[in-house]
């Protein structure tokens, strides 16, 4: 490992008492176009390796191994409670959990991890988000998950962590046709690309986040391009199965 781990962070999220980021791809332990810190395993890498990735990241920001918590994403819009039963397959795109000592982690690799954090109720949540999620409301379930637990959505703040900008979200007019029927003609949201129109899932999700009852105060909605940055970003859009996926943790710790 000749690169540091290195985690891209927003201001907007907590410090005290919190843990949070969205780890770059440098310090792991995988090779080729999962070089090198690649954080799953579903498209084929070995298991020991991502094991060891989670371990150092772990090491690295100060957490136990055993505390992260992940489920299987399948573009939905279903969110997990820490503390309930979890059936087999664990399939939820969102987490939330307002005890110490879990770290929940959302994978993306070009979608959009996405971390939340109320500071004063202390519940946290994390999700995935691609565009069948963003248009079909996870952000917004994880927002109503976490009322649950007493969030306030006024104090929420939320990132949106390193995932596929407008510069390079090529979409067909499907794609495009879903976005304007569920968040209307947003401006900025859907632009003229090249070939095809492109989709900015940034305005997208603050939509549903403000729906919800989130400030856009309160959205960090700007994270850098996966695809426009291959020497600090996977991209599923640039190197395929072959590549690695990140991940966007959150989690409380003792003040």
């Amino acid at each position: 490992m000749s690169d540091p781990i290195r985690i891209y962070r927003s201001a907007l999220l907590p410090t005290r008492g919190f843990v949070h980021g969205f780890p770059e791809r440098t310090g792991g332990v995988s090779t080729g176009l999962r070089a090198s810190l690649n954080l799953g395993f579903r498209w084929g890498d070995d298991q020991a390796k991502v094991d060891e990735n989670r371990r150092l990241l772990a090491a690295h920001v100060g957490y136990r191994p055993e505390d992260l918590q992940v489920t299987k994403h399948v573009h939905g819009t279903n969110v997990w409670r820490v503390g309930e039963a979890l059936p087999e397959p664990p399939e939820f795109d969102g987490l939330v959990c307002d005890r110490v000592g879990p770290v929940l982690g959302a994978f993306a690799a070009d979608c959009v991890p996405m971390l939340f954090a109320d500071a004063g109720a202390r519940v946290v949540g994390a999700c995935h988000a691609g565009w069948r999620g963003a248009v079909a409301g996870v952000a917004a379930n994880v927002v109503a998950r976490m009322r649950e637990l007493g969030a306030i959505p006024e104090d929420i703040v939320v990132a949106l962590g390193p995932s596929i900008g407008p510069c390079c979200f090529e979409v067909g007019p499907e794609v495009v046709d879903a976005f304007v029927a569920a968040f209307g003609p947003r401006p900025g949201m859907i632009v003229e690309g090249p070939r095809k129109p492109h989709v900015d899932l940034r305005i997208a999700l603050a939509a549903s986040l403000e729906g919800a009852g989130i400030a856009a105060a309160n959205i960090d909605a700007h994270p850098p391009c996966t695809r426009c940055n291959p020497e600090r970003f996977f991209s599923y859009r640039r190197d395929g199965m072959e590549g690695g996926v990140h991940m966007g943790y959150i989690g409380l710790v003792s003040h």
